[in-house]
């Protein structure tokens, strides 16, 4: 498994794994645990990545002002990056704009998306597939 890390200017940070193998899914599932997901939601989640393509999984610590965001296999990089959109611009970026109260449409709300794709694109590069 590859990962980067985006700080949000301290406000929040984003942890983001990807191109998980077979081999990764002891390191995830323990990390899933340890932020106190277990049981049917863990199976779930596992199976999700480990089970499905073009997958990802988001977890937002509102207390801790983190997010943790998992890519899963993809059948291309057009798809691979839309899935890291999907989690990072919407389940992610609602989180950062709850905790803050920020409004959806509003000009924070716009250089929020534009960071974090921006950051995302800078520390990733391209995928490995």
């Amino acid at each position: 498994m590859k990962s980067t890390y985006i700080d949000i200017k301290g406000y929040w940070g984003v942890a983001v794994g990807y191109d998980l193998q077979p081999l990764d899914e002891y390191r995830v599932r323990s990390t899933l645990m340890s932020l106190g997901i277990r049981g049917e939601e863990l199976e779930e989640a596992i199976s999700v990545l480990f089970g499905k393509t073009n997958s990802g999984l988001c977890i937002s610590i509102p207390e801790k002002r983190m997010s943790l965001i998992y890519i899963g296999d993809a059948t291309g990089e057009d798809q691979w990056w839309d899935t890291l959109a999907h989690e990072l611009l919407d389940h992610c970026q609602y989180a950062i704009r709850m905790y803050y109260g920020v409004s959806q449409g509003s000009e924070d709300s716009a250089w929020l998306t534009g960071y974090l794709m921006r950051k995302a694109v800078q520390q990733i590069g391209e995928p490995c597939l």
